[in-house]
């Protein structure tokens, strides 16, 4: 088991726009339930899970597995998404480009000696994204990881 930290650097305030935006939870794919990370004083959002790690059959390189992993084997990553907030299961979807959208997190970059020093030293595997896209509206599509990449953060 690992630690996975994301900072989504200064996204738009969900708030002032009647939407929620969360880590996606693929175990309840229908209910599209997302989980709030945690605003910092300087308006980036930090989310936080815990994901199991094998090596992939065929390729041998990290396949991380787990309620917030999509993907195939080969392409996993995270989804940090945005709903409109009045949205309930069973509706469909409304067509609203600017806040139906979701980030993809590649974990593709990590290494099995950044898992090694993640879990031998109680520490996490971190990124960081920008949160704003293009046109000001939140940022979608696969995302660049910003600085070097996932990183080991050690704990203390």
């Amino acid at each position: 088991m690992v630690r996975l930290r994301v900072v989504c650097k200064a996204p738009p305030d969900p708030d002032q726009h009647g939407a929620i935006f969360g880590l996606q939870d693929n175990s309840t794919a229908a209910h599209w339930s997302l989980h709030a990370g945690t605003r910092t004083s300087s308006g980036d959002i930090v989310f936080g899970c815990d994901v199991r790690v094998r090596a992939n059959a065929r390729t041998a390189d990290p396949n991380f597995l787990g309620d917030y992993v999509h993907g195939k084997p080969d392409e996993r990553f995270l989804y940090l998404s945005w709903r409109p907030r009045d949205w309930r299961s069973g509706q469909p979807e409304r067509a609203s480009p600017r806040w139906q959208r979701r980030m993809k997190i590649h974990l593709g970059t990590v290494t099995w000696e950044q898992i090694e020093e993640a879990t031998q030293s109680g520490g996490v595997l971190g990124a960081t994204v920008e949160g704003t896209g293009k046109d000001g509206g939140p940022n979608c599509a696969s995302v660049p990881l910003l600085g070097n990449g996932w990183e080991v953060e050690r704990k203390g």
